[in-house]
């Protein structure tokens, strides 16, 4: 029996969209916020998720549908997206196998579910990765970064960080430049860092040389500098290609939730110029 997710926190309303599901053949579960919601996908992939956008919570349901989008276990995951607020959801078009407004007719739901039940789904792309190395985008990094910075107006104890690093092959200057090698080198990089980062932890790749990386609901503002020097650990020894050794010539900035800024852009710049400190 194929599973739904529905998650909404109007509790009379999630039970009675989880009601219809299960008479279209579903076997549902509920989750009333968001947390809930990213609790229970942790540990389950649900065949449909029914999401509404204007979640009254911290995490809301844009930041739901980004985790869904971005996390290979729930690739084949069908997504119905229910808001009452047209404008919320030209920015999801893209990722929503269907966005619905508000009121739902419940004869149209049940309809909507046993369609998707029985109809072929190609996999969703992976919006959010960069395809050469498998990191995350500049598009989802700043996704990420401006619902952290809402996520410090509404909760002064949400401490976060982000690192903003170049990298580049450290070659003799005689030596060619291979793209394909400096790819592949990226890409063990990227994974070295997703083995010794958090799990939580966003790394992303912002342009062909500049790389970031979020972290949040740190404990101390000061944590950042542990991270750099992980982050320096990693990328530190070398890597090897095709039986030869290459090593990365790189440099890190960084800027916390607790530094003087205003806006996304703002706290981008300051951990940009922490970055051309380190040049010099």
């Amino acid at each position: 029996m194929p599973s739904v997710l529905v998650i909404d926190d109007d509790l009379d309303i999630a039970n009675l969209f989880a009601m219809v599901l299960g008479l279209a053949g579903y076997q549902y579960d509920i989750a009333c916020s968001a947390r809930d919601a990213l609790s229970k996908l942790a540990t389950s992939t649900p065949d449909l998720i029914l999401l509404d956008m204007s979640l009254d919570t911290e995490l809301g349901g844009q930041d739901i549908l980004y985790q869904v989008r971005s996390n290979p276990r729930l690739k084949n995951s069908q997504v119905v997206v229910i808001t009452g607020h047209p404008a919320m959801l030209e920015p999801v078009t893209d990722l929503a196998d269907l966005t619905l407004l508000k009121p739902i007719d419940i004869e149209q739901l049940k309809m909507i579910a046993l369609r998707l039940k029985t109809q072929a789904r190609p996999a969703k792309p992976e919006y959010f990765r960069d395809p050469a190395t498998g990191m995350y985008n500049q598009d989802f990094f700043l996704s990420r970064l401006e619902l952290a910075i809402e996520r410090t107006r509404r909760r002064p104890d949400f401490i976060f960080a982000i690192t903003v690093f170049t990298m580049n092959l450290n070659l003799p200057s005689e030596s060619p430049f291979d793209p394909a090698i400096f790819e592949k080198v990226l890409r063990d990089a990227a994974n070295s860092l997703l083995q010794n980062l958090r799990p939580a932890d966003t790394i992303a790749r912002l342009s062909y040389y500049k790389f970031a990386t979020l972290h949040e609901e740190l404990r101390d503002p000061a944590e950042i500098k542990i991270i750099c020097n992980r982050i320096r650990t990693v990328l530190t020894p070398p890597f090897r290609v095709n039986e030869r050794h290459f090593s990365l010539l790189y440099h890190i900035g960084q800027a916390t939730s607790k530094d003087d800024y205003e806006t996304m852009e703002d706290m981008l710049e300051l951990a940009e110029r922490d970055l051309e400190r380190s040049l010099v």
